[in-house]
């Protein structure tokens, strides 16, 4: 794995070097993905937020100036999650896909939707924010209804604001709702918009990231540079469940600025460069407990039905049997799902702020 390191340069005092105050403090990571700047960094948002997966606030801001701000804990790894949620979004509020604001993968800022792998992104969390943006609008609408003393059937919620379907005057979100929030949880029966109405979803927008990518002007996480920042290099075990028994740090004295940091099995380096990490990894002599193996292939399936974490899911179930019948056949089957690593075919990479 691939890590940089960012830390404020303390002032220099006899005996005291920003390792040593690094090595006896506190450590705070945060993580934020390239190519988007975080609002609360940019000065868009202040302090802690919600981030309670039931509440229609965790997922959604109302902004002053006629925009919504969108919060996914789902990450775009190049599956379209920029653009594709806020067509989702966008579709049951009323509101185009310019006026939403995107944050996603802050973890001080965003839901914590589980693992962003496959569809799973828009298969879960976006039926999240599709459930989040329904209550919203209905939330909307009754506001308005109370302002316009008018039926709630009456209105609707288009171009981010709530008019009358007939024609009229309307009232903007901004306008409706109280400082941005709604403080509403998520209402699983709240009306879903009719696909055939859609105007948004299932069309071909352009993914907003797609132009810097095109023109090598992309900031990917790789190329991400802070102030002070320090690089490191995660050392991973010979083998499956191999547990650290000693590390020589003396190995890498001879790399100025390489530094080794150790916590239980976790081994890792950290350099004032990248190469010097690099080096510093190959370098550094650790002995590791012997590996216990893998489980036989012939006895694989076995194995993993015995683990005390597996669960049967029923995907299907339709009809039911008709009963005992001359000549009745009856077949069953049992189908094996083989282990599987989603694991990416480049070098993971992140960046932590400990200033943060």
């Amino acid at each position: 794995m691939r890590m940089h390191i960012t830390r404020q340069r303390p002032v220099r005092r006899a005996g005291l070097t920003r390792r040593k105050v690094l090595a006896g403090g506190v450590l705070t990571v945060g993580f934020a993905f390239a190519g988007w700047q975080s609002p609360a960094r940019a000065g868009g948002i202040r302090g802690a937020r919600s981030v309670d997966p039931n509440a229609v606030d965790t997922f959604l801001s109302v902004n002053g100036d006629g925009t919504v701000t969108l919060y996914s804990g789902k990450v775009d790894l190049g599956q379209g999650l920029r653009i594709a949620m806020r067509q989702i979004a966008g579709e049951e509020l009323g509101i185009g896909v310019d006026k939403i604001k995107y944050v996603e993968g802050d973890t001080a800022l965003t839901p914590d939707q589980g693992r962003t792998s496959g569809s799973n992104g828009i298969q879960r969390g976006g039926m999240q924010i599709r459930r989040a943006a329904a209550t919203a609008r209905a939330a909307l609408i009754a506001l308005a209804a109370q302002r316009l003393n008018v039926n709630p059937d009456d209105l609707v919620a288009d171009g981010g604001m709530v008019r009358p379907k007939n024609g009229g005057t309307g009232i903007r979100f901004a306008d409706l709702v109280a400082g941005g929030n709604f403080n509403l949880k998520l209402d699983p029966k709240a009306p879903l918009k009719n696909p055939a109405t859609y105007t948004l979803v299932g069309k071909p927008l352009p993914s907003p990231d797609v132009p810097a990518k095109c023109t090598g002007s992309y900031t990917y996480m790789q190329d991400f540079k802070l102030p002070g920042m320090v690089h490191a290099r995660v050392i991973r075990p010979p083998a499956i469940g191999a547990k650290l028994i000693a590390v020589d740090e003396s190995s890498i004295k001879n790399l100025p600025g390489a530094s080794v940091v150790r916590i239980q099995d976790f081994l890792a380096i950290i350099a004032d460069d990248e190469w010097t990490a690099i080096r510093a990894a190959s370098t550094l002599r650790a002995q590791w407990s012997e590996w216990s193996g893998l489980p036989a292939q012939d006895k694989l399936v076995a194995t993993l039905r015995a683990k005390t974490d597996l669960t049967d899911e029923m995907l299907v179930s339709r009809g039911q049997p008709a009963g005992n019948r001359d000549g009745a056949l009856s077949r069953s089957a049992s189908y094996f799902w083989p282990m599987q690593s989603h694991g990416s075919i480049g070098p993971s990479c992140a960046v932590g702020d400990v200033n943060k």
